[in-house]
């Protein structure tokens, strides 16, 4: 086996599959945020879980999750200049999909069928930014190293 057989051959661009996941988490995430940290649904009541949050506080990091995610999405479907580097790389996309899932195991017990399905979403970016092979065209030159 060579160095050339275990190169994970990743290309550089962005994936529509997961920008547009990442839009539809991104969205999930703004809406129940917005609807915990406007007072109007009370996530954390109760005493039969084994943690406790403040209803605004969660409300402002679904927030802030959903704000990235949509930038992360928007980034892997756009062609311009200035999100180039949330495109190229997997680790801005990964990372905003992996704190979806954990925010999604935290609001499980209120909102469970919706919080699996916005898992399953997040698992399919995960794979979807971790698996992406390059084709030939996308292929650096050999001769250089």
């Amino acid at each position: 086996m060579s160095d050339q057989d275990w190169d994970p051959r990743r290309r550089p661009a962005g994936s529509v599959l997961a920008g547009v996941l990442l839009l539809l988490a991104g969205a999930w995430q703004v809406f129940v945020g917005y609807a915990v940290a406007g007072g109007e649904t009370y996530l954390f009541t109760g005493g039969g879980y084994w943690y406790r949050a403040d209803n605004t506080g969660w409300g402002w990091v679904n927030i802030a999750i959903g704000v990235a995610a949509i930038v992360i999405g928007l980034a892997q479907l756009g062609s311009g200049r200035r999100m180039e580097r949330l495109r190229r790389t997997a680790a801005p996309g990964l990372l905003v999909a992996v704190l979806s899932a954990l925010n999604q195991f935290f609001l499980a017990p209120q909102f469970p069928l919706w919080a699996t399905l916005v898992i399953a979403v997040d698992v399919i970016v995960i794979w979807e930014l971790a698996t992406r092979v390059r084709t030939e065209d996308d292929e650096p030159d050999r001769m250089t190293r």
